[in-house]
């Protein structure tokens, strides 16, 4: 009994046996295609490396320690630290001086208004008294940074026109501050002042301040100032001086116009104060 038994056992497993051994043929076979598609895999891989002398070598090390060819060019030079902050100082000093002046010199006569006068001609002279000693101080910061700190000023004449035309809407806008708002706008002036000396990109790139605050640089007139005074003062793009000029051209358009705009507005509604103004406004 117990031989039978074994028996049928040895039967089950000569027949498992039978069946992994086809099994084991089977996978044989797929090895052996297996092996043959790596052989031919790595022959190939082989065949495509490309043969190398020393001199690719080299070439293939300096490729790999500096892989980025960086080239760099400049439109023109400052020539010094200092000639190169000129632009933006200017721009500040045509700034600040425009803003004292408007704490010394009214910016309309009330006297004309209550007497009626042209708007036009009110705001005209509250704008030209300060614009023309603004014009003046350029010419004399102008002299300084030619005669005294002798920058090289490639044109003498645009750079000084340009920084006129900067003292010229600046004049404008602080106008229009004024009529608009009083002392408020006075005071707006200086915070003005203040977001212009980030904005402006006359100490390091703009492109580096915050989003935020990099869209105002567009829209600042000190920015177009600064880079109009450049470009004319180290020899730039003369285009580019052009469409600066053109844009502080419409800041002082638009800063003419809102001021007399203020002033109409000054000759339909009056005060007391208005109808006793002071012998000096």
């Amino acid at each position: 009994a117990a031989a039978a038994t074994g028996a049928a056992r040895a039967h089950e497993g000569a027949g498992a046996l039978a069946t992994g051994t086809a099994s084991l043929r089977d996978g044989l076979g797929t090895l052996a295609t297996g092996t043959t598609e790596l052989q031919d895999g790595l022959q190939a891989g082989v065949d495509d490396i490309p043969s190398t002398d020393p001199g690719t070598r080299e070439l293939q090390a300096k490729t790999i320690a500096n892989p980025v060819d960086l080239r760099s060019a400049a439109i023109t030079s400052a020539g010094t630290y200092g000639a190169g902050l000129a632009p933006f100082f200017a721009s500040l000093a045509a700034w600040i001086g425009i803003y004292a002046l408007f704490l010394i010199v009214k910016p309309v006569s009330r006297r004309a208004i209550t007497a009626l006068h042209s708007p036009l001609r009110i705001t005209l002279a509250g704008w030209l008294t300060p614009g023309l000693l603004g014009a003046a101080q350029m010419g004399a910061l102008f002299f300084v940074l030619t005669a005294a700190l002798r920058f090289d000023v490639q044109n003498a004449p645009g750079t000084y026109a340009m920084m006129a035309l900067a003292a010229l809407a600046f004049a404008a806008i602080i106008l229009a501050l004024n009529v608009w708002l009083g002392s408020v706008g006075q005071f707006l002036g200086l915070v003005l002042m203040v977001v212009q000396l980030v904005t402006a990109g006359g100490t390091f790139p703009w492109q580096t301040l915050p989003t935020p605050l990099a869209w105002l640089h567009h829209v600042v007139p000190m920015s177009y100032a600064v880079d109009g005074i450049r470009q004319l003062m180290y020899g730039g793009s003369t285009a580019a001086a052009w469409a600066d000029a053109g844009v502080l051209l419409l800041w002082l358009a638009g800063g003419l116009v809102l001021a007399a705009i203020g002033v109409t507005r000054m000759t339909h509604f009056r005060t007391l104060r208005d109808l006793r103004p002071s012998l000096i406004g």
